[in-house]
């Protein structure tokens, strides 16, 4: 059974840089080439401020694989 992509879109810091806003499919991207680790901060909107996306739970399905 296909699972539903979630729709989501983060901004993320690689190397100093800011990329993005990435969907999912581009996040899964970033994760599979390294640039998306748990250390990696993200930011979007609602959010007060970046975070590490290991502490963002909508994106802990992306580095359990």
């Amino acid at each position: 059974i296909p699972t539903a992509v979630p729709q989501v879109s983060y901004i993320v810091g690689v190397n100093g840089q800011q990329v993005g806003p990435c969907d999912w499919n581009q996040l899964k991207e970033l994760v599979q080439q390294g640039q998306l680790t748990q250390q990696t901060y993200v930011w979007t909107q609602g959010m007060a401020q970046w975070d590490l996306a290991g502490n963002i739970g909508e994106l802990q399905p992306l580095f359990n694989f």
